[in-house]
């Protein structure tokens, strides 16, 4: 199914509506949708990114250091597919913005998303890492704490 609207203000907006009813709708952030024992992995992740973060502490220090890496200024052309698990969806999507070298950052996502109590308990994110390098040059994202797995 492709949703009618095709841009979305952010990611959690595009989450929002692909994920519909399997998201808590109080969940007011990116961050909000996750829970507690999240996995986010990113299996195409390039050599120093990382490609495997456990727990939705590690993920919100994840996400404060890679606005330095990658802005992204719109999301757009969300499709959903469901899955024979209903708790289960892939979401395809595409975002543009700019990463610190100054190169454009056009990306395109394929998430399979694992739901359950409202909350988001498995993300895997599939993207192209020859686009993030472009956009990142030699900068990879370096997160303190734990709950990080390198490629």
């Amino acid at each position: 199914m492709t949703v009618e609207q095709t841009r979305f203000e952010g990611l959690t907006d595009i989450l929002r509506e692909g994920l519909g009813p399997r998201i808590d709708p109080d969940a007011e952030s990116f961050l909000d949708m996750f829970a507690e024992d999240c996995v986010f992995e990113a299996p195409y992740a390039p050599p120093g990114f990382i490609t495997r973060i456990e727990g939705r502490d590690a993920l919100e220090r994840y996400l404060m250091v890679l606005p330095d890496l990658i802005r992204i200024d719109d999301f757009f052309d969300l499709r959903v597919s469901e899955m024979a698990d209903p708790n289960k969806v892939v979401l395809e999507f595409r975002g543009s913005g700019e990463g610190r070298t100054g190169a454009p950052y056009n990306q395109k996502w394929i998430s399979v998303i694992e739901t359950r109590g409202g909350k988001i308990v498995h993300y895997a994110d599939y993207w192209d890492p020859r686009i993030t390098l472009a956009a990142t040059g030699d900068a990879v994202p370096e997160p303190e704490g734990e709950g990080f797995t390198r490629a």
